[in-house]
């Protein structure tokens, strides 16, 4: 079983990506859950059958939790995807973290993840690592390869830094750093800029996601892009890149090396 989280700070592509490499795998004949690790619950319900809602881990464990069961929130989308949504509470009324850590409470205790029906596990978590409920897929070992999402922006970078300092605190359970994934915000972006600060960091980038229209032409159709525009810039490489993820080895993985938030800064100066 390949057991992949997918991090970025909000607003980065992390769940386009995400959702492709699922809709990829299952296209090539694999068992895949899509985990959804994020408040706003809008991850696994765009590989539902024309990108309808679903009920999340929290809305039935806030209904009835006695009567709660894994039955109800697997939901079984395009390509045999099974789909699971953590959901989070009302805005300004709770914590999303601590929903993330429930679902995968939860899931632990109903053995969705652990009974080996899948081959592969793809957790789309929110990049907030600063709360200890988005590291939940590292802190209870529920992940293993960790795939940070950045662009060439700065705050991007700062993000992937922090979540780089959670990778290494939790190495202890068998997670590791498989990469950087650039998804890019202009066709002119300073790659160099990404491929050293992966050096510095003792991580390296997987792939590079160029700009491609027929990423916003998916996301309207509510479909990904390796299943609306298989032949698109966009689409090839996040199929190579899905090939290299399964392909990578744990323990040829470096410890990352993130910077302080001073050495960071001096970075981005450069």
């Amino acid at each position: 079983m390949h057991r992949i989280a997918i991090y970025g700070k909000g607003g980065i592509g992390k769940s386009v990506i995400a959702t492709a490499l699922t809709a990829h795998y299952a296209q090539q004949g694999q068992s895949v859950l899509h985990v959804g690790c994020d408040p706003k619950g809008d991850s696994a319900p765009r590989l539902l059958e024309g990108g309808g809602t679903m009920e999340t881990v929290l809305d039935m464990l806030s209904r009835n939790p006695n009567t709660a069961s894994a039955q109800g929130v697997l939901h079984t989308g395009r390509h045999g995807i099974v789909c699971c949504e953590a959901g989070g509470p009302e805005p300004g009324l709770g914590c999303g973290g601590r929903g993330v850590a429930k679902t995968l409470e939860f899931l632990d205790e109903m053995e969705v993840i652990s009974d080996g029906d899948q081959d592969v596990v793809v957790f789309d978590v929110l990049g907030d690592v600063v709360c200890g409920g988005f590291a939940a897929p590292l802190r209870r070992g529920f992940a293993e390869q960790i795939l940070i999402v950045v662009s060439e922006e700065p705050m991007a970078l700062f993000a992937a830094n922090n979540i780089s300092k959670a990778v290494k605190t939790y190495s202890r359970n068998g997670v590791f750093l498989g990469g950087f994934i650039a998804n890019l915000k202009s066709e002119g972006a300073d790659r160099d800029l990404i491929n050293r600060f992966a050096e510095a960091l003792s991580t390296r980038v997987l792939a590079f996601i160029p700009r491609d229209p027929e990423v916003q032409l998916a996301e309207r159709r509510r479909l990904t892009i390796v299943e609306s525009a298989p032949e698109s810039p966009a689409a090839k490489a996040i199929m190579a890149l899905a090939e290299d993820i399964v392909g990578a080895d744990a323990e040829a993985a470096p410890l990352p090396t993130p910077l302080s938030d001073e050495e960071f800064f001096e970075f981005i100066k450069e």
